[in-house]
């Protein structure tokens, strides 16, 4: 596979909301799925978005959260309520791993599901704006290049 290589201005809010969109369609292929789903399936289901998830909390944490000025207007209660939902759906993640019973199983998935279309939701709507405001086309876009090395999406690793 060959690397993707970055444009110099590619932003990491635009990154960061392509992998919203993603993960929202896999969201729609489990959905549709889940009344049928095993338990050994759910727990996959699982797995595969609390790799999906982490990963992107982390991006999110340390790229864009970190970035931002904690004494602007607003800031300091928005990353209290973003991270304390990241802690959400890792507990949530963390119960659905330990559960048993397929029928409690299919509820904690799509109430981890439902959590993060919400979560989403406030992040594009507040967060993200947000930081395009405090945060400048060339910072957005350095975070954009640190996201792509960071992802080994590109040759600079």
């Amino acid at each position: 596979m060959s690397p993707f290589i970055p444009r110099p201005d590619l932003d990491v809010i635009d990154l960061l909301l392509g992998e919203h969109g993603c993960m929202l369609s896999l969201f729609r292929h489990i959905e549709m799925r889940l009344p049928n789903m095993s338990l050994d399936e759910i727990h996959a289901a699982g797995e595969a978005l609390e790799s999906l998830l982490m990963a992107h909390a982390l991006e999110e944490d340390q790229l864009v959260f970190h970035a931002l000025r904690v004494e602007q207007n607003g800031v300091k209660e928005t990353l209290a309520a973003m991270a304390g939902e990241h802690n959400e759906q890792r507990r949530m993640l963390e119960e659905l791993r330990e559960q048993t019973e397929v029928v409690r199983a299919r509820g904690q998935l799509g109430r981890l599901m439902e959590l993060t279309r919400e979560h989403f939701a406030v992040e594009e709507r507040i967060l993200f704006g947000l930081a395009k405001v405090v945060l400048d086309e060339d910072r957005r876009s350095e975070l954009g290049q640190e996201y792509a090395r960071r992802r080994g999406l590109s040759r600079a690793h």
